[in-house]
């Protein structure tokens, strides 16, 4: 554990490079290009200050670091790591970069009195002005003179690294301080089956990650998108990879439709077995005069719709008012305040009940206690690291498939109202701070479970439950704002909407569900009296 305003100890940035690398190469060597697997190695044998050094570098923000800004205590030769993490390719020194990002590594007094740039200007119109006035040729030629500036070589390898171990590139190196500063604590997954067990297997991945990068920039390359649509043609067995492909092609078609080029766009939708696509086919066919193919379009969406999102939207497309309303209240008041959910909410509790705003947690933390097991279960490809809130596929359509004897399992065991208390109770007490994409821990500290239970009947609390753990992909967000309690098992749910709000698509489903289900709901519309 670190303890705050505390230095580490010294092996510990070190310490964490060596494990993540040994796990990397205990589940993945086989599948690593050699480049990959002999750097690995290769950290394994540095000094113990290289070693430190490089670890320090893989956490600083680059791509260019002042040599003269690495000052670390556990290193006790800072020059002679460098020069070793030169020799064994780790770094590069003064690499060839453009010149604004080298200029940036200066202070503005810097710029001034060593390069000569004019003293009246900002920093960034200061680099502006030496761009404009020398080469880069120039410029990095002087900044050669100047000073040293440090590069963690073959980047590419250690993103690759991050992504085997994270199983995404959205978490860093800083997970292990915010663990070890017991900021967060993880659940404990055995990770028995690794993400990726073939060659073949990952060179997929890293193929579609590049594709969906690509789509991300088509206004800097419209040539692009033809040879995209090419490459994503075909559906992928991995539910990874295909939900990654057809990410991009929505993307693509989105892209086309802003181009104005509506066949291209419709044919791209139809590359996408998942909704919005059909919807923004219906959508494009309208807005391009073909209303007949548009009609035929809603036609297929209601005979067999994809999800909830398009069975409404085949309801009411082109039909004011249509499809399931939910009960809306007005309330006429002066002023419309920023905060809007916390005025309704003050106006609401004027009659002397209990409430919060709760917006999606409430529902969605009731639930994470409920199946806790079913989202921590070592499911293939779910668990590629020790510091996740949640299994890799959480959010996908096929969560709840990939786990519905488990789950079935769980409900049955709650059946009963006192199990199921019991259940909630000694998971809120026995998992408390646990990270869990689901649970909103500061919510049930403002509200402890107990008080809940109290004010939601069980049954209510189960269908809840129920409903989103199959629907978590399309329904974990959109729930109302406040959660309002009278007394013991008389609460509702209440979506505040201001003057000029409408209700959303993914709100109007959760609305019709509510009626479905028997759960307590309204609209509360706020409106400016006359």
């Amino acid at each position: 554990m670190l303890t705050p305003d505390t230095p580490p100890p010294e092996d510990y940035y070190q310490n964490n490079c060596l494990s993540l690398f040994r796990f990397v190469l205990e589940q993945y060597e086989a599948l690593l290009d050699e480049p990959v697997a002999e750097a690995l190695h290769g950290y394994e044998v540095l000094s113990h200050d290289a070693q430190r050094l490089f670890a320090r570098l893989l956490t600083r923000k680059g791509p260019l670091i002042r040599a003269d800004s690495l000052d670390y205590q556990e290193v006790r030769d800072e020059a002679g790591a460098l020069r070793e993490l030169e020799d064994a390719g780790f770094v590069d020194l003064n690499s060839s970069a453009p010149a604004d990002r080298i200029l940036n590594l200066l202070r503005k007094a810097e710029l001034v009195s060593l390069v000569g740039a004019p003293r009246k200007l900002a920093k960034p119109a200061t680099v502006e002005w030496l761009i404009a006035h020398y080469s880069d040729r120039q410029l990095q030629t002087r900044m050669n003179e100047l000073f040293v500036w440090v590069s963690v070589a073959r980047p590419r390898i250690w993103w690759l690294v991050r992504l085997l171990f994270f199983g995404d590139t959205h978490q860093d190196w800083s997970a292990f301080v915010i663990r070890d500063l017991g900021m967060v604590r993880y659940e404990s997954v055995p990770m028995q089956a690794r993400r990726f067990k073939t060659r073949s297997a990952l060179a997929e991945e890293l193929r579609y990650r590049q594709l969906s990068q690509l789509s991300r920039r088509l206004d800097e390359h419209p040539g692009l998108a033809a040879e995209l649509v090419d490459e994503l043609q075909a559906d992928v067995a991995d539910r990874f990879v295909q939900s990654r492909r057809e990410r991009a092609l929505l993307r693509i078609g989105r892209w086309y439709e802003r181009a104005d080029a509506a066949h291209e766009a419709v044919e791209v939708y139809q590359r996408v077995g998942a909704h919005p696509a059909r919807e923004r086919i219906v959508r494009t066919l309208q807005r391009s005069g073909n209303s007949s193919d548009a009609q035929r379009w809603l036609l297929t969406i209601c005979a067999a719709p994809y999800s909830e999102e398009e069975a409404q939207f085949a309801e009411r497309f082109g039909k004011r008012k249509a499809g399931y309303q939910p009960p809306v209240t007005r309330i006429d008041i002066e002023q419309a305040r920023t905060d809007i959910e916390q005025q309704a909410l003050e106006l609401l509790l004027e009659s002397g009940e209990w409430g919060v705003h709760v917006e999606n947690s409430l529902v969605r933390s009731l639930t994470g206690l409920m199946y806790w097991r079913a989202i921590f279960a070592d499911v293939p490809g779910a668990f590629s690291n020790p510091f996740q809130f949640g299994p890799n596929d959480l959010y996908r359509d096929d969560f709840y498939n990939a786990r519905e004897e488990l789950i079935q399992t769980i409900e049955d065991q709650l059946v009963d109202d006192r199990a199921l208390s019991m259940h909630l109770t000694s998971l809120a007490m026995e998992k408390r701070g646990v990270a869990n994409s689901l649970v909103n821990w500061q919510l049930l500290d403002q509200i402890p479970i107990a008080q809940i239970l109290d004010a939601m009947p069980l049954d209510d609390i189960r269908r809840l439950g129920h409903f989103l753990i199959r629907n978590l992909s399309a329904r974990r967000a959109g729930l109302p704002d406040l959660f309002i309690v009278r007394g013991p098992k008389d609460y509702e749910f209440v979506e505040v909407k201001g003057p000029n709000d409408q209700l959303q698509p993914g709100q109007r489903v959760w609305f019709k569900h509510f009626a479905r289900l028997g759960i307590p709901a309204r609209i509360l519309k706020l409106r400016l009296a006359a």
